[in-house]
């Protein structure tokens, strides 16, 4: 697939500003940026977002600053001291550590205000853990017709596969509502996609050069 001009400059962003601020979970940025991009496009005014996924949290900083939330020359400032997704940057609803905790959030703003449409984006290896399950029979039970679930799904966690860490039902996700998005991890810049490294590497000089000669 070829990228767009708008999908090149984001990526750019991303590898930019991970370089300058030494940040890592860029594979996980790349692969979250057009899924993010389809949840604004899709927001109404009084709509929310939870960034569940909390790595990769380059992509929504990115995102947040071409939409205007901060100046794009405070990415690197914001993702050096935030390094996951915190509500102290501004635009960030909802901050997030250890997986699984974005998605029970959400899920209590959609109960709470049923008006209103709350998106979700979490990650193929979050949905391994206890609490997305908690949620899903919840979910159910309740009849929350009104939130939206978005999954990264690149096949890949920190330390591996899904499939040969903890594999998953996806066609039961999918029933459950979950909008399972096929992505690439550290997608547009050859050498790291589909590596699971990129979810903890940093970039060295001659990488960041030969990243953004990639990108241009």
């Amino acid at each position: 697939m070829v990228l767009t001009k708008i999908q090149k400059r984001l990526r750019r962003m991303i590898i930019e500003n991970s370089f300058r601020s030494n940040a890592c979970h860029i594979g996980s940025a790349l692969s979250a940026i057009e899924i993010i991009v389809e949840i604004f496009s899709k927001m109404g005014k009084n709509d929310l977002f939870v960034f569940s996924k909390a790595s990769g949290v380059a992509a929504l900083y990115v995102i947040l600053a071409e939409k205007g939330y901060f100046p794009k020359n405070k990415v690197a400032y914001y993702l050096k001291k935030y390094p996951l997704a915190s509500k102290e940057v501004p635009g960030v609803l909802h901050s997030v550590g250890s997986l699984g905790h974005g998605l029970p959030v959400a899920t209590g703003l959609a109960l709470a205000d049923r008006k209103r449409d709350v998106y979700v984006l979490v990650s193929d290896g979050e949905l391994q853990c206890g609490t997305t399950w908690e949620c899903l029979l919840f979910i159910k039970h309740h009849k929350i017709k009104n939130l939206k679930i978005y999954c990264d799904w690149n096949g890949l966690q920190a330390c591996g596969k899904i499939k040969d860490i903890l594999d998953l039902p996806y066609d039961f996700l999918r029933k459950r509502g979950i909008k399972m998005i096929k992505t690439i991890k550290g997608k547009g810049v050859n050498f790291m996609e589909n590596r699971y490294e990129w979810h903890y590497w940093n970039l060295s000089e001659f990488q960041f050069k030969q990243a953004m000669k990639e990108l241009d």
